[in-house]
């Protein structure tokens, strides 16, 4: 039997050659994309598991509710001693580390090797006991233990002694420091969201314990540590969560009513952090775009399983004497169900075969689109393919189900007389598919358009300063100590227009502080600039009213610039006449000048915060240069070879600001690139199954179509009673497409600090693009019946 019915089968795939291509066509595409959406989707959500903890840790984080305007911010970043207080304090609390990536690059040295990495970072000696990160050499309860001990990833201690046991050795580190090496650890997972390239002590960092004296990291109030606790078991976080506020209000009551301290998954913190402010590297992922790229995989499939039921309803006269044959010669119903789910299934099966050939040949350009370094056998694994499984034999059940029940349904005369047309068409549940197919094919065409007019507003929105020709170089202490001359020579260069120092500029994060305005009886939240007399002017950032610093004069060392958002904040007409003071005691500061509001940091994270700017020459980590742009390599080759001379232990590294601000905005460039190929995708599957559905039509409607020729109709009139069903089903999709679509980008664009106003504009260039591209696949069929000689038509019926 089943022989039998696989021999009819491929009698109907070379009989209906056409809509059997259609049909593995349309599937084959839309399992491609489940594919590697699954496979993408897989990978984001196996970060953080390979941890045995995984479950009973979390990370601490806080509500800051800001003291200038009431408005909440959530921030990663909290105190030195709330890890510590905790585990004393609470008995819930059974252990937990402090996790610190160093704010720059450093270089570690053996010798006369110098390796240059990206993520140093201070961690508690209890970190080896929380997380399961692999020790390769070295004692995981004593590596972290006594100040200035150092544990480096294998390819770190490589780099560094080659085949040499580094344990007992010696490296020259942050700041110069000597560091003894006590272990070697496994380079970090990719699938792991803390990242480092050697770990380092806490007691390193604390003040009369370690060589470092930072109080900021040992203390209440610095907020620059990750804090990651373990709780026992059968401990709710719930209950420790209402507990906090009165560990605040004993130890830090001045923010007890400010930091509100809250606990996250440690599994959630990858994929679930957008929102969560933070100033160090963290790796994370964008939970956003996993969402759209799942639904627009699954709205894909069920475009293509409607192709499938379409036609395969629509085809129904076609088998009407077969399948009366059947019941005659005492088929049952329950057997021609079996038939048709078997097709089903034979034809999903070959798609997801011919998909799985696809996927391993377009995984290359598929990680390109979505930044990922995905192999071969990921397209494998065990869960993708359980997954795989399940998709085909839904989508058997779903694109084989509805045919099947129709098409067994009918009497078995009324098929071989051939009279079952007009309940074979099916056209309710016909439209309705259609209708859904389009709805979803324009709310994504919709998204597109609004999506790709959010990251134009992002990549040109003024930024309030000139990011162009910016050139950012991080600087040590070798360089502060030579900066005057480095500067000079710098200048010397023809290209180089201007050179100054700052401790904040593009890309490298800002410092907040509080400070009492005149006339204000609390005190307000800013952010602090300590710059140089040329920054301004460097930066290009335009003065609102007043002056900016002048390098000629002396007074200007004891003066302040704010900018526009902070005097509106204070509600200061006459900013120039006003000072500000950075303790109650301590000396006021006149305001010498308002600049513009300017961003540094990117418009998808915060609006523009107050600013206090000021001269110190002092503490600063950055050298902000601009260049004319004329001759860029050869300006960077300068830039080298000058740093080259002042320093040999550090390797110079540069960045630009525009190229900055490009990569801030990866995320949203990724995000329209997929959606854009996703909705290509789909309209072009959703027209494959109109184009196919137009077929049959036509070839339905023959006879009527002669008989209205015979009597006079034109091409145009034919064209349009041929085409105006389906423009009235995209038109009531639009409808239904357009809530749906605001609904979902309103949703999106809620996560930005800044972002367009949705117009009508997206929505009517929707319709029309679907509108073009329909008429496009159907006219095709439509024209060419029109055309028909109705002789010969008529003569075949």
């Amino acid at each position: 039997m089943v022989q039998h019915y696989i021999k009819i089968l491929f009698r109907n795939w070379l009989k209906h050659r056409s809509y059997m291509s259609i049909n593995i066509l349309g599937l084959s595409t839309a399992l491609l994309v489940v594919i590697l959406a699954a496979t993408f989707l897989i990978d984001e959500y196996s970060y953080d598991r390979f941890h045995s903890k995984k479950a009973s840790i979390y990370r601490l984080y806080k509500k800051n509710i800001g003291i200038n305007d009431g408005k909440i911010t959530l921030t990663t970043e909290t105190s030195g001693m709330m890890g510590p207080t905790m585990a004393r304090d609470y008995p819930e609390v059974k252990n937990f580390t402090r996790v610190l990536p160093w704010f720059d690059e450093t270089v570690i040295s053996n010798k006369d090797k110098n390796i240059f990495i990206e993520h140093p970072v201070f961690v508690d000696s209890t970190f080896f006991e929380m997380f399961d990160f692999k020790l390769l050499k070295g004692n995981p309860d004593e590596a972290l233990v006594r100040p200035s001990t150092i544990v480096l990833t294998a390819s770190l201690a490589t780099k560094l002694f080659g085949d040499k046991n580094p344990i007992g050795e010696s490296v020259i580190g942050l700041q110069g420091q000597s560091f003894e090496v006590t272990g070697v650890v496994e380079d970090a997972p990719v699938h792991s969201h803390i990242q480092f390239d050697a770990l380092m002590s806490w007691s390193t960092t604390v003040p009369d314990v370690g060589p470092f004296q930072y109080d900021f990291m040992n203390n209440w109030l610095g907020q620059t540590v990750f804090t990651y606790v373990e709780l026992a078991p059968k401990a709710n976080p719930v209950f420790l969560v209402n507990k906090l506020p009165e560990m605040m209000q004993k130890y830090f009551p001045e923010r007890a009513e400010t930091y509100i301290l809250q606990l996250q998954p440690f599994t959630d913190i990858y994929l679930h952090s957008g929102d969560l402010m933070s100033y160090a590297y963290v790796k994370q992922g964008n939970f956003n775009y996993v969402k759209v790229f799942g639904f627009t995989a699954l709205f894909i499939l069920i475009i293509a399983c409607v192709n499938y039921i379409n036609i395969n309803t629509a085809k129904a006269t076609k088998r009407a004497a077969e399948i009366g044959m059947r019941k005659v010669l005492g088929a049952n119903r329950g057997q021609l169900i079996t038939q048709f789910l078997g097709e089903s299934f034979v034809i999903t099966t070959f798609s997801a075969w011919l998909a799985l050939l696809m996927a391993d040949l377009l995984l290359p350009a598929f990680n390109s689109l979505v930044g990922k370094q995905l192999a071969t056998a990921s397209l494998f694994q065990l869960q993708l393919l359980l997954a795989l499984v399940t998709i085909i034999l839904l989508v058997t059940v779903m694109a084989g189900l509805y045919p099947a029940f129709v098409l067994s349904a009918f009497r078995p005369t009324d098929m071989i007389m051939k009279s079952v047309k007009s309940k074979a068409s099916g056209h309710l549940p016909r439209h309705a598919l259609t209708t859904i197919q389009f709805g979803i094919s324009i709310t994504l065409i919709i998204t597109t358009f609004l999506v790709f007019q959010q990251t134009k507003f992002l990549q040109n929105k003024d930024l309030g300063f000139d990011k162009e020709h910016v050139v950012v170089m991080n600087i040590n202490n070798d360089i502060k100590s030579k900066y005057k001359s480095f500067k000079q020579e710098l200048l010397n260069y023809p290209d180089i227009l201007n050179v100054s120092v700052c401790q904040s500029t593009v890309g490298s994060g800002t410092f907040g502080t509080t400070v009492i305005p005149e006339g204000q009886s609390q005190t307000k939240s800013v952010n602090i600039f300590r710059t140089d007399a040329n920054f301004i002017e460097t930066m290009g950032i335009k003065m609102h009213e007043g002056r900016a610093f002048n390098p000629m004069l002396s007074s200007d060392s004891s003066a302040l610039i704010i900018n526009k958002t902070f005097a509106e904040l204070l509600g200061w007409k006459n900013p120039l006449a006003k000072t500000i003071k950075f303790s109650p005691d301590g000396k006021p500061y006149p305001v010498i000048g308002v600049t513009e509001d300017f961003n540094f940091e990117g418009l998808n994270e915060s609006k523009v915060r107050p600013i206090v700017m000021y001269i110190h020459p002092r503490n600063f980590t950055n050298v902000t240069l601009r260049i004319s742009g004329k001759h860029t390599p050869e300006t960077i080759a300068y830039m080298q070879k000058l740093w080259n001379q002042y320093e040999s232990r550090f390797p110079f590294s540069y960045y630009f600001a525009d190229s900055w601000f490009d990569n801030k905005y990866k995320k949203e460039a990724q995000l329209l690139d997929t959606i854009t190929v996703l909705s290509t995708l789909s309209i072009l599957l959703a027209c494959l199954g109109l184009y196919g559905l137009t077929a049959f039509t036509i070839e339905q409607r023959s006879k009527e179509i002669g008989i209205r020729k015979v009597f006079g109709a034109s091409i145009s009139h034919l064209t349009f009673l041929l085409n105006r069903k389906f423009i009235a089903l995209l038109v009531l999709a639009s409808i239904l497409a357009a809530p749906l679509a605001y609904y979902f980008i309103q949703d999106w664009l809620e996560d930005f600090a800044y972002h367009i106003t949705i117009g009508a504009a997206p929505f009517g260039a929707a319709l029309v693009l679907t509108l073009v591209i329909t008429l496009f696949a159907v006219s095709f069929q439509t024209i060419k019946a029109a055309l028909m000689n109705p002789i010969t038509t008529l003569r075949s019926e």
